[in-house]
């Protein structure tokens, strides 16, 4: 029929690239992909572009880009394609592993204090606070 607008569905494009309708819907509303067109019945149509959009969403947050990364990553990408995407991409991944490295050494640090702690604290089973006040069992624990 001509004249008539040619698009999948949500559900028809969340199928296809591995996402919960809800989230292309959301994924929508905040401008990641427009559906440009709709069907007689008002559903939203998206095209082949919109679904590698996305397709790279879903495989972006997979590597743990956050939204705002990755619409940036996107504006590079339908700027220059491959060559403006791979470089930022690099990027924001060498920052993705600066920041689990110092995640890890932040966790190393808490996990060796409280490791130090439960050993030096090891109160015998009579032990009570005698304080007269709430509990001070956790007095003693130093700050980081």
């Amino acid at each position: 029929m001509l004249g008539r607008p040619m698009g999948i569905t949500v559900k028809q494009v969340a199928e296809r690239v591995g996402l919960p309708s809800r989230t292309v819907r959301y994924y929508d509303r905040i401008g990641l992909v427009s559906a440009n067109d709709r069907s007689d019945a008002g559903y939203r149509l998206y095209s082949p572009a919109d679904e590698g959009r996305l397709r790279f969403i879903r495989q972006a947050k997979l590597l743990g880009l956050s939204l705002d990364e990755i619409r940036g990553l996107m504006d590079a990408a339908e700027g220059g394609g491959c060559g403006s995407t791979l470089p930022e991409l690099e990027r924001l991944i060498e920052r993705k592993v600066e920041q689990i490295d110092d995640r890890i050494a932040e966790l190393k640090a808490f996990r060796d204090r409280l490791a130090a702690y439960a050993d030096a604290k090891r109160p015998s089973p009579s032990h009570t606070c005698g304080h007269g006040r709430f509990c001070g069992c956790l007095d003693d624990i130093p700050e980081p």
